[in-house]
């Protein structure tokens, strides 16, 4: 499933396409910030690793979050930039407002005490999974190395023209988000799934307005793909 950035009706949209006795579920990150339910994708997210084992990336999304966390006088006004100051009004339920006046060391200690388990979870998410052919990244991989594996922490959560452009050689397919597919399809109406030299494109811009994204595969193929659109407030099924 592609970038859900805190919409989460249309999360719960999509996830009636999935059969959880039979299917593993993979996240490729960037769960908060932007969208209107943040808290609410964040339980729902720990409840289904707990409960169905869903695996989950590590976007520069948590990234951002995990680096304010850690140090937050340095990276607040960063985080708030990305979108972070919604994101922290609805896990700690106070006015955006309030989350720029305050303190950043104090709205930590707020996030500590609710979610005491938020950091260490952040701090372990993978950088990519390999399923089969697949490769399941967040941003992209360095095509330019021998070993696309010994591309740095970073590039995983913030590649983007640099991969989209290159050949790629690794000899499987990688799925990847973080890109609103409006950009690489190079039409905002555009949202679709992006597909080329073996990549796929998944995030389709949904808190922009576009869609969210899912494939159904196999080891060695995409079998279907499932997409839900908002237009003026209705969630489509576009599969």
């Amino acid at each position: 499933m592609g970038d859900i950035h805190g919409m989460y009706e249309e999360l719960e949209y999509l996830l009636t396409f999935w059969k959880p006795k039979r299917q593993q579920l993979i996240f490729v990150g960037d769960y908060f910030d932007r969208g209107y339910a943040n808290s609410q994708v964040l339980e729902r997210i720990w409840q289904l690793e707990k409960d169905y084992g869903a695996l989950c990336l590590r976007g520069n999304h948590e990234s951002m979050l995990l680096n304010f966390i850690k140090s937050p006088t340095n990276y607040f006004n960063h985080y708030v930039l990305n979108g972070g100051s919604m994101t922290l009004s609805q896990f700690l339920n106070i006015s955006e407002d309030l989350i720029t006046k305050s303190s950043s060391r104090r709205t930590v200690r707020q996030l500590k005490k609710k979610y005491p388990d938020l950091e260490g979870w952040l701090d372990q998410l993978p950088y990519y999974i390999e399923f089969g052919n697949f490769i399941c990244v967040h941003a992209g991989v360095d095509l330019s190395l021998d070993d696309w594996r010994n591309t740095s922490d970073y590039d995983f959560m913030w590649l983007r023209d640099s991969f989209h452009k290159a050949e790629n050689h690794t000899g499987k397919q990688i799925i990847f988000g973080h890109t609103p597919t409006m950009v690489l399809n190079q039409d905002y109406n555009n949202s679709s799934v992006w597909r080329q030299q073996m990549k796929w494109g998944i995030d389709g811009g949904v808190v922009y307005g576009g869609q969210l994204h899912g494939l159904l595969i196999s080891k060695t193929a995409v079998i279907d793909i499932y997409s839900v659109s908002i237009l003026e407030g209705d969630l489509h099924d576009n599969s």
